[in-house]
C-alpha cells in the first residue's frame, strides 16, 4: 500500500511539474495549470477557513463538512475572502503561501502549501501546511471551523484523488483564544513596518552608505540569483569539469583570477568562488572530488598556496549553510566587482549579504533582508 500511495504521488507530481495535460482541440491547444485556493467565511459565531485546489480558470470546489461542524458554512458558494468577522465580534483573517519548490528531489516540483490564521488578532495557527508537498503522505487540511469554545480541523488521507476526493474525517478540540498572543507584527500601527518586498540593509553592515546606494542601484526586479549580468561576466572556460567559467577582473590588492565553479542538482545547489592568479589553469587544480569532502566549510587546504576561496559555510557568510547551498552573483559598482551571496534555501536569513572579493579572499559588506509576507 505505502508503494502504490508513493508512486500515485509521484505520478501527480510528474503532472503539476510539467503543467498536466496539453489539451487538444480543432482550434486550440493549451497546457493545464493547477492552483491552491484558501479563504474564510464567516456567519454568526463561527467561521470556516477552507482550502481545495484547482485546474486554470475554474472555480474551487470546497469539500462539504457536516453542517453539525461548521453550521452549513461549508455549502456557501465561494467568495475569495481572507477576513471576516464572528458574530462575537472576532475578526478573522488568514494568509496562504506555498513553498519553494526545486527541480531536483522527489517531489521537489510539488511544494507544500499553508496558511496562517488570526483570530481577534492573535495568531492562532502559523504555516499550517494544508496541502502536503515533497512527495510526503500526510493528509490534506480541508476545513478549520473557529467557534467561540473549539476548533475543529478536518482531513482528508492522502490519495491521488486527493483532496476533491475521499472521506472527510474531522477532530475537534478545545479553543481558548487567550492561550495565544496578539501579534504585534501583524497589527503594527500604520507606517511602521516596510512594505512587503522592501529591501533594506541590517544592522552589521559594515559600509551603510555603500549599501543604501546598492539597494538604489540594483532595483527588486535585480534581486534574483540568476540574471544576465551573471554570464556577461564569466566567459565559458573550456573544461572536464562541468558548469566552471572564469574572469581576471582587478581586485582591491592586485589582478586576479576569478573562477566560478556552480551545482545546480541536488548535492551541490550553490557556487564556490575561486581567487587565484591571473595565469592559473582551474582544471588542474580543481577536481570533482573536492565536492565530496563532507564537511561544514570548503576545505581550502585542497588548494595551492596562492589561492583563496569565497564560500558559505563562513563565520561572517551564513555560517548555518553548507557551502554547497549559496549562490554568488557578480554586480558591478563604480567599477568595482561585488557578489551578491543568497541562500539556495529562500526561507534561510538574511536574503542576501553583499561581499566584495579581494585580491587575498573577501570581505562581507552589506546584511541585506527582504521583507517577506508575515506567517
Amino acid at each position: 500500500m505505502r508503494g502504490a500511495a508513493v508512486l500515485r504521488r509521484i505520478l501527480r507530481t510528474i503532472a503539476i511539474a510539467f503543467g498536466c495535460v496539453t489539451v487538444m482541440s480543432p482550434t486550440v491547444a493549451r497546457s493545464d495549470q493547477v492552483h491552491t485556493d484558501v479563504e474564510v467565511v464567516c456567519h454568526g459565531d463561527a467561521a470556516l477557513v477552507r482550502s481545495i485546489t484547482a485546474w486554470n480558470d475554474d472555480s474551487p470546489e470546497y469539500r462539504r463538512i457536516p453542517e453539525t461542524l461548521d453550521d452549513g458554512l461549508s455549502a456557501v458558494p465561494p467568495a475569495h475572502h481572507t477576513s471576516c468577522r464572528m458574530a462575537n465580534g472576532w475578526d478573522v483573517r488568514i494568509r496562504s503561501g506555498e513553498g519553494q519548490a526545486f527541480a531536483y528531489g522527489m517531489g521537489g516540483a510539488d511544494p507544500p502549501a499553508f496558511f496562517s490564521l488570526w483570530v481577534a488578532h492573535r495568531k492562532v495557527l502559523s504555516r499550517k501546511e494544508w496541502k502536503p508537498g515533497y512527495a510526503s503522505e500526510h493528509p490534506w487540511l480541508v476545513a478549520v471551523v473557529i467557534k467561540p469554545t473549539e476548533l475543529s480541523l478536518c482531513e482528508v488521507k492522502d490519495d491521488m484523488d486527493a483532496p476533491a476526493q475521499g472521506t472527510v474525517t474531522c477532530r475537534t478540540e478545545p479553543f481558548q483564544l487567550k492561550k495565544y498572543k496578539i501579534d504585534q507584527v501583524e497589527f503594527a500601527p500604520p507606517g511602521t513596518r516596510p512594505p512587503v518586498g522592501t529591501v533594506v540593509a541590517l544592522r552589521g553592515s559594515s559600509d551603510p552608505v555603500l549599501c543604501r546606494r546598492y539597494l538604489r542601484a540594483y532595483p527588486l526586479e535585480d534581486w534574483d540569483t540568476y540574471s544576465p549580468h551573471r554570464d556577461t561576466l564569466f566567459a565559458a572556460y573550456a573544461s572536464k569539469i562541468s558548469n566552471l567559467s572564469s574572469t581576471v577582473v582587478d581586485l582591491l590588492g592586485g589582478r586576479r583570477r576569478l573562477i566560478l565553479w556552480s551545482g545546480d542538482n541536488h548535492y551541490f545547489d550553490g557556487d564556490l568562488v575561486f581567487i587565484a592568479p591571473p595565469m592559473a589553469n582551474p582544471s588542474a587544480v580543481l577536481k570533482d572530488s573536492m565536492l565530496d569532502v563532507d564537511e561544514d566549510h570548503f576545505q581550502a587546504s585542497q588548494l595551492p598556496k596562492d589561492w583563496s576561496v569565497i564560500s558559505g559555510g563562513r563565520p561572517d557568510l551564513y555560517p548555518d549553510i553548507s557551502w554547497r547551498y549559496v549562490h554568488f552573483h557578480p554586480r558591478m559598482m563604480n567599477g568595482h566587482l561585488y557578489l551578491l551571496a543568497q541562500p539556495t534555501n529562500w526561507q534561510k536569513r538574511p536574503s542576501a549579504i553583499l561581499v566584495q572579493p579581494l585580491a587575498n579572499g573577501y570581505r562581507s559588506v552589506c546584511y541585506l533582508q527582504r521583507v517577506e509576507p508575515n506567517f
